[in-house]
């Protein structure tokens, strides 16, 4: 009796959601890709499956490949990249082309010996033997980390690759992660700038792919799973959104709470300022932050102080732009109407002016900034057209205070302010000069 031969089909294991993704990963479009969403999301299921499929072409066609799976401390890599590992291999239908073992901990193509190892990244001793890592032929082609907000930054996980792609002409990263409450988080900080290089036009060189259990097939998930998401949602709604939806919803640090329309606490609206709303801004305010390793950030805002609300409804927000990039961008806004800018960087100012802009530098004194971020956030309503100003409406989200390590206490100290924030607060400079702030 001839035994049927299966056949299994990629997209059929990997949902509808990560096709794209596939497609960009098969075209070499990118050589990293993130992998951000709730739980049930499937992100790793994908990336694990993927590395196993990419391993055994080559392996067939007689290319030595490896890959390597990280996490920040070792003791945690069998009961999560080793066990996914396995488990693609399975679905793959690949069992008896791989093997494995536990000590020392090692996947390997049994007939060309292309192989997966895993390495922890908790110390020095850690990261010498990721530097030392040499395979006997071919090269590392893939690298996985998992749960991307334990390693310590972007300069660590740069270094560690640095390390492991050399020799090779493709190299393929994968960092899947849960987003982090804090929208501080280094993480969340890197994302978000990432999506705003590529909105310039700048290639980064980076997949960003956000997905939810709405998108995957209710069956792979079972009933348990998405009756548990339901009662979450009920219950706990905030808990809800970022266990599962993978949202960025704060950890009650935040410097500019969102306003919650039951209790009226808070001051952060984010919402649509209408064209009719926005000609009826008798004094519209124009404030410009500097910044070259940050972003320069220029903003048209509105004060009503009848009723305490700043309205933000315009912005320039560049990375890495020069004096002629900030003209030709903010004239066609400003033309030659006054911009009150930062005063600590006269040189620009001037240029700029000659340049056809019209700027003066704010007046600065002790405690200056501030007071200036107390008096915005004590407004009864910070209205941001979130469309209009997305990466303003960031800097208001994700500015928090700080905790400290070691005692969890928060310090409430105003941390480095985010550009959005300063150029509002410039904007608004006479305002707030003449209110009961006082400047020393």
């Amino acid at each position: 009796m001839i035994e049927e031969v299966k056949t299994i089909k990629f997209a059929d294991l990997i949902g509808p959601v990560y096709y794209e993704m596939f497609h960009s990963i098969e075209a070499e479009e990118k050589m990293t890709y993130w992998l951000k969403g709730g739980r049930g999301s499937l992100k790793g299921s994908f990336a694990y499956l993927y590395t196993i499929l990419d391993l055994t072409r080559d392996a067939e066609a007689g290319v030595k490949t490896h890959a390597v799976g990280l996490r920040k401390v070792k003791d945690t890599i069998r009961d999560s990249i080793f066990t996914n590992l396995i488990w693609a291999i399975n679905m793959l239908g690949l069992q008896g082309i791989w093997d494995f073992t536990v000590s020392p901990m090692k996947i390997w193509h049994v007939k060309t010996g292309n192989t997966i190892l895993f390495r922890g990244c908790a110390n020095q001793r850690d990261f010498e033997k990721i530097k030392s890592l040499k395979f006997e032929e071919g090269y590392c082609k893939i690298a996985i980390f998992e749960e991307l907000t334990e390693f310590a930054g972007m300069d660590e996980v740069d270094s560690i690759l640095q390390s492991l792609f050399r020799g090779g002409d493709i190299a393929k990263a994968f960092m899947m992660y849960n987003p982090p409450a804090s929208k501080k988080n280094w993480v969340n900080d890197h994302c978000r700038e990432l999506e705003q290089l590529e909105k310039q036009g700048i290639d980064t060189d980076v997949y960003i792919h956000h997905s939810t259990y709405l998108q995957a097939p209710k069956e792979w998930l079972g009933k348990a799973f998405i009756n548990k998401a339901k009662q979450i949602k009920a219950i706990n709604p905030k808990k809800y959104r970022h266990m599962y939806l993978g949202e960025e919803v704060g950890e009650g640090l935040e410097i500019y709470p969102e306003k919650n329309p039951k209790t009226g606490e808070g001051c952060l609206v984010l919402r649509t300022i209408t064209d009719e709303e926005i000609k009826k801004f008798t004094q519209v305010k124009r404030g410009l932050d500097f910044g070259y390793s940050h972003a320069t950030c220029y903003v048209e805002c509105f004060y009503d102080a009848a009723t305490e609300t700043i309205y933000i409804f315009d912005e320039v927000y560049l990375y890495k732009a020069n004096n002629k990039t900030l003209v030709r961008e903010i004239k066609p806004k400003a033309g030659s109407l006054l911009i009150r800018g930062d005063s600590e960087d006269p040189r620009t100012i001037n240029e700029l002016n000659q340049m056809g802009l019209y700027i003066i530098g704010v007046e600065k004194g002790k405690d200056s900034k501030d007071h200036g971020i107390k008096w915005v956030s004590d407004r009864a309503t910070i209205v941001i057209d979130k469309k209009r100003c997305p990466n303003i409406a960031n800097d208001f989200e994700t500015y928090e205070f700080k905790k400290d390590v070691k005692t969890g206490v928060i310090i409430y100290e105003y941390p480095d302010e985010p550009d959005g924030s300063a150029a509002v607060r410039y904007a608004l400079e006479p305002i707030i000069k003449n209110s009961n702030w006082k400047f020393f």
